[in-house]
């Protein structure tokens, strides 16, 4: 089974910066069974959403949060414990 997992968080960095960040590390994504489906800034705050498909969603919150991955993700602008993840079934 495959899940569609959502995750809104704030920036501390402009979109555009993080975006570049995210677009980047794909390729790593997907080696992991990560799929991206979208990635958003969000109106009027700064902030962004994304969305991917996984058969291991657990590995969304594992990425975040790994500690040898911290400081790059940080960097990004992505501030950690601000994330708020939904899970979906995919049909």
């Amino acid at each position: 089974m495959e899940y569609i997992v959502i995750v809104r968080f704030d920036l501390s960095k402009p979109f555009a910066h993080w975006a570049s960040c995210f677009d980047e590390h794909e390729p790593a994504r997907i080696e992991l069974g990560i799929t991206t489906l979208f990635r958003y800034a969000v109106i009027g705050q700064q902030a962004a959403i994304y969305a991917v498909r996984t058969a291991q969603p657990r590995l969304v919150h594992d990425v975040i949060y790994a500690p040898s991955l911290r400081k790059e993700i940080e960097a990004s602008g992505f501030i950690v414990g601000s994330e708020q993840i939904t899970l979906c079934e995919s049909e």
